[in-house]
């Protein structure tokens, strides 16, 4: 390693308050590794939450280790550097157990690079008996971690706040023996081993059946967290070096009740289960006098808490400044962004989603537009200077009035925002985030087809074009190329290992990767799905039943479009 790097990683521990250090003697050393930088991994609730169970074991030290910053892999290049723990500088290859905890599908690549970099074999069938016991959890791991299946010993389907345990002790009992471990694993709830299951293709090139080999059962089910007041989720590293690094976060709950059609996570968490005002409180407290000003609460819907309104004055109480990330415009209250503009939010963000009531309804997130005006009031009487909006192109049933209706409603926001109040700030700026849509599995939309790169470039440039003649209007977007590799990461089954190794030897190319590749993309992307088709990830149970879904999906393509012409 190179003296650069080393005092770089020096600088972020110390800065960081609540760095957990183990010795390792007779110890099982974890690796849990975040496969992006420093700053993301630090803002992920459920990455610190997992350091912090699998540190309380007695018989456990857990580090972290995070993909190195551009300029760093250069750096290791050079010094044949491998990546390292930021505890104890520590090689992946010391540790016994090496787990991912994997957000979003286009960390796959760098899952793979790091286990290069490591000089760890990519696939497990390759790997020595001292090589560690390489597994992935994450919200990725319980939607379809089938294209990144074959690099992995154990899956982890589901929340993994009491299962860490249990996989320490099957680890500790037989860790001798990998094979024999392997099976004691697969026999738990929520564990999924991949090698455990043969995959076999249809003529048509769909899958058409997957295989359990030996007492392996057939359907893998997600693990939930039943009691969510046994587990407190709050960060347990603060760092000025994070992106959320100037707040602590604290998780309301687990779920959404909405059931917006295109939403993973509205899903895969149900049921809906919110923690309790009591907990709340307790841990709102201990935030407090840990010297904390800012207070971020994190959940699928923040707004939807049941006791909302007690929180803020628990939150206000303590002395403390309120955060949401995004708040449905349907829940907003006025004592909700008056909290908001008390704590020092500069941006308020919600939602739309789409530009007119029609989609909207069609994706179910029946917001009207006058509700969304309304929340531009609010923001205005409360001297909030910005807005922040999520749009999506791209979504089923969606008609080019929907998309050209986005920059039309933006100037109706604009109105309101704009209003003249000697009382209140000037208004700053109107933010249109906007998004490609990708059908995710495990969502009513899993049998929609990806629209295709192109298609979405001409949908984006219709609401760039549109918002250049609005004032204070700004809009940021992904490449929708970006999206179409989502789209393939989050709808492609065990084939596609085969591009995220090719990617990952081209130090994470994917676009070359995707030209040199011999699979089919617009197979797994664009190709629409007949709900009779069976889907990568069929042989997992995350408690969606897909009479539901299918019933979901048709009444979404019932919905009628839009008059041409109409507002």
């Amino acid at each position: 390693m190179s003296w650069r790097l080393k005092k770089k990683f020096q600088g972020l521990l110390a800065a960081e308050r609540g760095t957990i250090r183990k010795d390792w003697g007779g110890k099982i050393a974890f690796a849990l590794v975040y496969p992006n930088t420093y700053a993301v991994g630090m803002s992920n609730l459920g990455f610190q939450t997992i350091y912090r169970h699998l540190n309380a074991l007695p018989d456990v030290v857990c580090e972290r280790v995070f993909l190195p910053d551009p300029e760093d892999l250069a750096d290791l290049g050079r010094t044949e550097g491998v990546p390292i723990s930021l505890e104890s500088f520590r090689r992946l290859t010391d540790f016994h157990m090496v787990g991912f905890s994997v957000t979003y599908e286009g960390d796959y690549v760098n899952v793979l690079r790091l286990l290069a970099l490591a000089g760890i074999p990519l696939r497990p069938e390759d790997r020595r008996p001292n090589d560690p016991l390489v597994l992935m959890g994450g919200v990725c791991a319980f939607s379809n971690p089938e294209p990144v299946a074959p690099f992995m010993d154990v899956v982890v389907v589901g929340e993994g706040e009491e299962l860490v345990a249990e996989l320490i002790a099957a680890y500790r009992e037989r860790a001798d023996d990998r094979e024999r471990l392997l099976d004691a694993l697969a026999a738990l709830e929520g564990v999924y081993v991949p090698s455990r299951y043969e995959i076999v293709y249809a003529p048509d090139g769909t899958v058409g059946d997957v295989l359990p080999q030996g007492a392996t059962p057939a359907i893998v089910t997600k693990r939930r967290l039943r009691n969510v007041n046994a587990f407190e989720t709050v960060d347990a590293v603060k760092t000025p070096n994070a992106e959320y690094g100037h707040m602590a976060l604290l998780e309301v709950g687990k779920g959404c009740s909405r059931g917006c059609r295109f939403c993973l996570e509205g899903q895969v968490y149900r049921p809906v289960r919110h923690r309790s005002l009591d907990a709340l409180r307790e841990t709102v407290a201990r935030v407090a006098a840990s010297g904390e000003r800012r207070v971020g609460l994190v959940g699928a819907c923040v707004s939807d808490y049941p006791w909302i309104g007690e929180l803020l004055k628990i939150v206000e109480d303590t002395g403390l400044e309120l955060s949401i990330s995004s708040i449905r415009a349907d829940s907003l209250t006025d004592d909700l962004v008056a909290a908001l503009a008390r704590g020092g939010h500069r941006t308020l963000t919600v939602a739309p989603e789409a530009g007119t009531e029609r989609l909207r309804r069609a994706i179910r997130k029946a917001i009207t537009d006058e509700q969304i005006l309304v929340a531009c009031d609010l923001v205005r009487a409360h001297g909030i200077p910005n807005l922040k909006t999520y749009f999506m192109i791209g979504q089923p049933t969606e008609t080019l009035e929907d998309v050209e209706a986005i920059p039309r409603l933006a100037e109706r926001m604009l109105e309101r925002l704009s209003v003249p109040d000697p009382n209140a700030k000037p208004f700053g700026r109107l933010t249109l985030s906007i998004s490609s849509f990708v059908p995710k599995p495990w969502t009513p939309f899993q049998w929609a087809p990806f629209a295709g790169a192109e298609a979405l470039q001409t949908k984006l440039e219709i609401v760039k074009r549109g918002a250049r003649r609005l004032h204070n209007v700004r809009v940021l977007h992904e490449n929708p190329r970006e999206a179409a590799l989502q789209a393939l990461l989050a709808r492609g089954d065990r084939r596609v290992a085969d591009f995220l190794e090719l990617a990952a030897s081209f130090d994470g190319d994917w676009r070359r990767a995707l030209r040199e590749w011999k699979g089919d993309a617009d197979f797994c992307t664009t190709r629409a799905r007949s709900t009779d088709e069976r889907l990568p990830w069929d042989h997992f149970d995350v408690g969606v039943k897909k009479a539901g879904l299918i019933r979901e999906w048709e009444r979404a393509r019932a919905e009628p479009p839009v008059a041409v012409g109409a507002a």
